[in-house]
């Protein structure tokens, strides 16, 4: 199905990118699926297949908040974390992906893909990958028995697919770094917590009307939140191939409906635990830091998982007040082998056996007071404190 892959591109470039990944993808055969497991992404040839709801996605954004990180709907906040979108990419690796300096991109990109150097560099300009020209070169099947073409055109798909679904630019184009990634992936590491980093920020930019895309995965954004929200169906164990298949419970066209029904959403609507997700733990805290640190492209960010407890079904805590949340802020080379350090003995917390939510009375007085000061306000504080756009 054509409508099924999701828009990136400008318009007069979408129908080439859909018509052909959609191909690309559906002419995989059982053998090449099986053979690009190794990238960690074939959860993505199921999911894919979900459409993007774009008036759901549009609507929710209205409750984000930019500086917290949190969905505020009603005074219950809930935040995607690396652990969810982990579960619903069925990943298993532990060692994170994180950017590198000095990477010589249109060298690698030569080796992954079979090209002359001039050939890969012809696809490199400006910082950007040209994605559409990946898709030229390698999205006809091509002789099945050639090993090194099928090697050299799973690479491309590759790309084309953390483009498209896990590391979308919110502003256009295609990083260069997605080369990185897709070397990382095929050494065995993850890409989540990168993934997750664009998809906050992207809201974030999303919310502050400085783009009108989501970034990131908003394919897993969604996925995520129509469980958190329980607009599909529960199901007794979670797999990212039977997720087309969940009925959808809440069923509307255009925002102004989603945006409504969201305004009126009660604790009780809230699925703070999905069992069929299965989270073994929760990622709390990390060093001396008040919140989880992620790594995107280029930038760093934080979710604060203090303020969603009842995700976990713990009691949920008000933090003192006082605090400062770090904004997001450029990565830095001379503190990624530190974060490293700090991201694999991260404290954990795990789910609470008794699936409690409770609330104390001054924590509803807190969520109530949070309710009505609103994103909107926040995030205007954020922005006049210097918060607001990142540099890209």
């Amino acid at each position: 199905m054509v409508h099924s892959i999701h828009l990136s591109f400008a318009p007069e470039m979408e129908a080439f990118l859909v018509e052909n990944l959609t191909a690309w993808i559906t002419s995989l055969d059982g053998s090449e699926k099986l053979n690009f497991r190794g990238f960690g992404l074939n959860a993505l040839f199921t999911l894919s297949r979900t459409p993007l709801h774009l008036p759901f996605l549009h609507a929710a954004a209205r409750f984000w908040n930019p500086v917290t990180h949190v969905f505020s709907f009603g005074g219950q906040e809930v935040c995607p974390t690396f652990e969810d979108f982990q579960v619903l990419m069925e990943s298993k690796s532990q060692e994170e992906i994180l950017p590198q300096f000095r990477f010589g991109h249109a060298q690698v990109l030569g080796r992954m893909c079979g090209l002359t150097a001039h050939d890969a560099r012809s696809l490199i300009c400006n910082g950007e990958l040209d994605i559409l020209g990946l898709i030229h070169r390698f999205s006809g099947a091509g002789d099945r028995s050639n090993h090194y073409w099928q090697g050299f055109r799973k690479h491309a798909l590759c790309l084309c697919l953390l483009f498209h679904f896990l590391l979308s630019s919110g502003f256009g184009g295609s990083s260069i770094r997605l080369i990185e990634v897709a070397q990382g992936l095929r050494e065995g590491k993850s890409c989540i917590a990168m993934t997750l980093a664009e998809t906050l920020m992207g809201l974030d930019a999303f919310h502050r009307r400085e783009t009108t895309r989501f970034a990131g995965s908003p394919l897993l954004l969604q996925v995520w939140l129509m469980d958190k929200l329980q607009v599909v169906d529960s199901c007794p164990a979670y797999s990212a191939r039977g997720y087309f298949f969940r009925q959808r419970l809440v069923g509307a066209l255009d925002e102004r409906w989603w945006f409504d029904w969201m305004c009126n959403l009660s604790a009780d609507r809230i699925a703070w635990r999905c069992p069929w997700l299965n989270l073994p733990a929760m990622s709390y805290s990390m060093s001396r830091l008040i919140g989880i640190q992620l790594v995107g492209l280029t930038h760093c960010v934080f979710y604060f998982p203090f303020r969603f407890l009842r995700q976990f079904g713990h009691d949920q805590i008000f933090p003192p007040e006082g605090i400062e949340y770090p904004a997001a802020f450029p990565v830095r080379g001379a503190q990624l082998a530190r974060y490293a350090t700090a991201w694999r003995t991260r404290e954990l917390l795990a789910p609470a056996p008794t699936f409690s939510c409770t609330l104390s009375g001054e924590c509803l007085d807190w969520l109530n007071e949070e309710a009505q000061v609103g994103p909107s306000l926040a995030s205007e504080a954020s922005t006049s404190s210097g918060r607001g756009r990142r540099d890209t």
